[in-house]
């Protein structure tokens, strides 16, 4: 009991703060659940809508948006890549994986006299594209075939199935078997085709599509950008393609959907202020006595402004404490909806969650400002006369 009135001694302001929340119980209740109810609207609305965000961009960085692909320009002398073109792309992109593909479309024969159309891909490896699901690439794979995920669960095709592909050259037809080293893992990125076999099994070394692979959004649009500086400054010698513009559009439309629902969130926490100035108006018209005596017995305006202050404050941070503990509940929810994991915060998410509590108590504050005006300046021989 000695240490709490030594602690009391300390910091009387909160002492006597927290009396007088205590006395209006119900009305501070409500006051305080005012801030409540905005800073979980606030805090949930702003972090939900960032684990929504951040799961949306994951699935379009999963359809190839960290992907730049290259194709021959209108203006470009040929139709096809070649070693040359490799080289002076690989030169620009720098650091960011250069893959060059060629694709065409075969025949699998699906039983004896029985054919279906597929597409195939040349290049070097699958990996540098797709993550592998079932089987092994191995560094020399030749007469193998890798095959896409989808089309191996349509066809039945499993890794150590032999499988048999008509080709069609200048009208004459290649029928050749491969054995099946690997199936690709799902996937929903742009551009997979049914086959991918070594770029070796292509008939010359040209090339008609290059894809620049990087690991982020940012780097894809930089790659996009050095191409199109390098090779497009007069003549369109390469058409360049990229995701990153759709991202960025996304980005905008989503931060602009939270920032809206946010502000709407943040009117109830107007009206909490409100609330809570009112709860202090009333508390000073009740203890205009009380206010009275302290001034007489040596308060100075500025005690009685801290006072009331730290009783708005104490408010406000009750509220806004629950409040942020109900909006994290709502976050790691949302997180675990759309990220599969409920602790994969992101920046914007705790800015959110911090933001909404920190708003909660200043808004208590300001609230605060005015009643705590009000009893300072009230004369200590009119207070004591009620």
């Amino acid at each position: 009991m000695s240490q709490f009135y030594r602690i009391a001694g300390l910091f009387p302001s909160l002492v006597i703060a927290r009396r007088n929340v205590s006395r209006a119980k119900v009305r501070s209740a409500l006051a305080a659940a005012s801030i409540l109810i905005g800073v979980v609207a606030i805090g949930a609305i702003g972090a939900g809508g960032a684990a929504f965000k951040q799961s949306q961009l994951d699935s379009v960085q999963d359809q190839g948006a960290t992907n730049v692909f290259v194709s021959p320009g209108v203006d470009k002398e040929t139709d096809y890549f070649d070693r040359e073109d490799l080289l002076a792309i690989e030169e620009t992109v720098g650091p960011a994986g250069v893959v060059a593909t060629k694709s065409a479309d075969v025949e699998f024969i699906v039983r004896a006299g029985e054919r279906e159309s597929a597409s195939v891909t040349y290049l070097d490896d699958p990996r540098t594209l797709y993550d592998v699901g079932r089987g092994e690439i191995p560094t020399n794979w030749r007469q193998s075939v890798v095959v896409s995920n989808e089309y191996a669960r349509e066809q039945s095709i499993a890794p150590g199935d032999r499988i048999k592909l008509v080709r069609t050259e200048n009208g004459v037809e290649t029928e050749r078997s491969y054995r099946v080293v690997a199936v690709l893992a799902p996937t929903q990125a742009f551009g997979v085709d049914e086959f991918y076999l070594p770029i070796e099994e292509a008939a010359n070394d040209r090339y008609e599509q290059v894809r620049v692979t990087t690991r982020s959004v940012d780097r894809a649009e930089t790659a996009a950008e050095r191409l199109r500086e390098r090779f497009n400054d007069r003549k369109d010698r390469l058409l360049v393609f990229e995701l990153t513009s759709l991202v960025r559009l996304f980005q905008s439309i989503v931060n602009g959907i939270n920032a809206f629902l946010a502000g709407l969130a943040a009117i109830s926490l107007l009206v909490a202020g409100v609330s809570i100035a009112n709860t202090m108006l009333m508390a000073v018209i009740k203890r205009r006595e009380e206010i009275g005596v302290l001034r007489s017995v040596g308060y100075t305006k500025p005690d009685i402004v801290r006072i009331l202050l730290v009783e708005a404050a104490l408010l406000g941070s009750i509220g806004a404490a629950v409040g942020g503990a109900l909006a994290l509940g709502v976050a790691l929810a949302a997180n675990a909806v759309f990220l599969g994991d409920p602790f994969a915060f992101t920046q914007t998410a705790i800015a959110y969650l911090v933001g909404a509590v920190a708003f909660g108590v200043l808004t208590s504050l300001v609230a605060g400002a005015y009643p705590a005006w009000r009893a300072a300046n009230e004369r200590p021989v009119e207070a004591l006369r009620g």
